[in-house]
């Protein structure tokens, strides 16, 4: 885990983060003549800590849900649970909420 502080604050450059207007910024990998993360985004590229003072707070966004965690989910207990009547199916959970319109 790489990781990089401004101001007591310590950021997971794994992560990908989330400013005040809900742009998303990710590590690029790479470090600018500084030292400092050189961090991305749709319109371009911007050290970690100008982010941090321009566009400020940063929020951790959860992390992806992966595969494997997906199956783990919906796998046999799941379907089992489901066929037994404990969890309803998307078609019943649509036929409460939209009266059977999908």
């Amino acid at each position: 885990m790489t990781t990089y502080e401004i101001d007591g604050v310590v950021f997971d450059l794994a992560r990908t983060y989330s400013d005040v207007l809900g742009i998303e910024w990710t590590w690029s990998g790479r470090w600018t003549a500084k030292g400092e993360p050189l961090m991305r985004t749709a319109s371009g590229f911007l050290s970690l800590p100008d982010v941090y003072r321009w566009h400020g707070p940063l929020i951790a966004l959860p992390e992806r849900v992966t595969g494997r965690q997906m199956r783990a989910v919906f796998g046999a207990d799941f379907l089992a649970s489901q066929a037994a009547g404990f969890v309803g199916s998307p078609e019943s959970w649509s036929a409460r909420v939209f009266g059977g319109v999908a």
